[in-house]
């Protein structure tokens, strides 16, 4: 059988209380920003490509665009990784600073 979506609750043995979080919501986040890598490139790129149609200047908006989309996605994906790290670690003993 496959994993099961529910474990029992440490108070009453018999209630099935849904796992929350662990499994699904990191499949979610991950499915998440797999589509944002894919779909927000793309999109800055049909919008060079028809800017480019318009102004008549192909391929340089196609090109700009698509950098600007690429560029934008990975700041992102690393600003909301150190953002994620630094409030898991957030009261460790290895993060106290010495004053």
């Amino acid at each position: 059988m496959g994993a099961q979506p529910h474990q029992a609750s440490e108070k009453d043995p018999g209630r099935v209380r849904p796992l929350v979080g662990s499994l699904y919501g990191g499949f979610g986040e991950a499915l998440a920003q797999a589509f944002e890598f894919a779909a927000v490139p793309v999109l800055f790129a049909l919008a060079g490509v028809w800017l480019d149609g318009r102004l008549g200047i192909r391929p340089w908006l196609t090109v700009a665009l698509l950098v600007v989309g690429i560029t934008g996605v990975v700041a992102r994906a690393i600003y909301a990784y150190k953002a994620r790290v630094e409030a898991e670690e957030e009261g460790k003993p290895w993060t106290r600073r010495r004053r």
